[in-house]
């Protein structure tokens, strides 16, 4: 699916050349629309589990301010065989739980006040030991690349929208007949793209959902 995600985006970035530009200009739109996809999904790789914490007001708590929580977690991970998660806690009283980061030597787990309140200690192992499933299967890289590509096929779509009313007279003088059917393209990938893309996204994300349930 990630694949077809890439194909999408290239897809989407010749269209907008074309459209924009005229002729083969795609060609030449294809490595720059590549470069800030690729530009944005470094960003988010080495830096998204802090934008995301810093986000949720997520703050980091030790063994000695949250004993139990830490245990938890320590026991999960020496049975999951992965590196203990950084453990942080948000003080909101709705009961909720994510992990983050790149890879298991880089993750951290988040819980909600509300998770630690509401649910007992088998409870609580329950619910971590679905968030540490999710890290030792790298899904948190896995939607991260999904999340990057859904963003770059939304905003190649709105290039596509604007060049077409506001730039693609230029390309149509030159070839009226291909450009016409690249403006037909255009148009419905611009419609169709954010949908398919999030469609795409739910698919991969309840995928992995499953697969950590079941590990």
């Amino acid at each position: 699916m990630i694949g077809l995600f890439v194909g999408l985006v290239a897809l989407l970035a010749y269209v907008l050349g074309a459209v924009a530009v005229g002729g083969n200009a795609g060609f030449f739109i294809l490595p720059f629309a590549l470069a800030i996809s690729g530009g944005s999904a470094l960003v988010s790789y080495f830096a998204g589990d802090k934008i995301v914490l810093g986000m949720s007001q997520a703050h980091e708590v030790s063994d000695q301010q949250e004993p139990q929580l830490h245990h938890v977690i320590e026991e999960l991970a020496i049975g999951a065989g992965i590196p203990k998660p950084r453990v942080y806690v948000i003080e909101d009283s709705a009961p909720n739980a994510f992990a983050t980061g790149r890879d298991p030597a880089h993750s951290s787990v988040a819980v909600t006040r509300g998770l630690l309140d509401k649910l007992d200690r088998n409870e609580l192992q329950g619910v971590l030991a679905h968030e540490l499933s999710h890290v030792r299967n790298f899904d948190i890289r896995v939607m991260l690349i999904v999340a990057v590509l859904l963003g770059m096929a939304a905003l190649l779509s709105d290039w596509i929208f604007r060049s077409m009313f506001w730039g693609g007279g230029r390309g149509r003088d030159r070839d009226r007949g291909g450009n016409a059917i690249l403006l037909v393209i255009g148009l419905v990938l611009a419609i169709l793209t954010p949908i398919i893309a999030q469609l795409i996204q739910f698919a991969v994300s309840r995928r992995r959902e499953y697969l950590a349930d079941a590990s």
